[in-house]
């Protein structure tokens, strides 16, 4: 057996093929990979890396415990969209349940598929279990490594220097020379119910500003970040 790339947790979320929990999903994102996308924010990560914006996602608990089928379908069903991009939490955490929803989704959509993750490249290829690899190899692009504060930058699809964007097929291989621009991109939303959210690479303190003016607004808000 491959040496796990997982550390020793208790909580981890139980591996199947069937379903998944799922933190957060935005059906039609621009900020999160190439064109419009759907994006899955997977509950969980074995990371806590200083400055994370998404804390509320790093526990395995909370969430939604979702059907891969179900989930499946829907993405199956949004027309406009271009692929797929998986961001937490650590999707590589959840990687039998998204080898699942990959090949339901691509038996009948050819979508791109995208992937955040914590792991290095070299980490998932040199220590991953058998699901991970079989992610790593359905995915079009990658962008690994864990988020350092001291390196936060916002360039285009990351939110510190350290990270690389891997282009693991070539689809999108025509916009390599693109992902070195310093870029802020966001998707703001407005919910049937009034609430906002936030999607993408904020710069640095974005979250808390923006919580800090909706609350004083008397607005609700959801929001998420694409950082690891």
């Amino acid at each position: 057996m491959p040496k796990t790339i997982h550390p020793n947790t208790t909580d981890r979320w139980p591996e199947s093929g069937t379903t998944m929990l799922l933190a957060r999903r935005e059906d039609h994102c621009s900020s999160l990979g190439p064109g419009v996308r759907a994006v899955l924010w997977l509950q969980g990560c074995c990371f806590r890396c200083p400055g994370c914006v998404a804390t509320e996602m790093l526990p395995f608990r909370g969430g939604s415990s979702v059907s891969v089928e179900a989930l499946a379908d829907e993405l199956i069903a949004l027309d406009d969209i271009e692929g797929l991009t998986f961001s937490g939490g650590e999707p590589f955490m959840q990687a039998t349940a998204l080898v699942a929803l990959i090949d339901r989704v691509q038996s009948r959509r050819d979508l791109s598929i995208m992937s955040y993750s914590g792991f290095t490249l070299a980490e998932i290829r040199a220590a991953a279990e058998p699901d991970q690899l079989k992610l790593l190899e359905r995915l079009d692009l990658l962008v690994d490594g864990r988020y350092r504060a001291n390196q936060h930058v916002t360039l285009l699809w990351r939110g510190s220097r350290n990270q690389n964007v891997h282009f693991l097929s070539d689809r999108h291989v025509h916009l390599s020379n693109s992902i070195g621009q310093i870029t802020v991109s966001l998707d703001v939303t407005i919910d049937e119910d009034g609430s906002f959210g936030w999607a993408g690479i904020p710069p640095r303190g974005f979250r808390q500003a923006f919580e800090r003016g909706m609350a004083d607004r008397g607005v609700s808000h959801s929001t998420t970040g694409g950082l690891k």
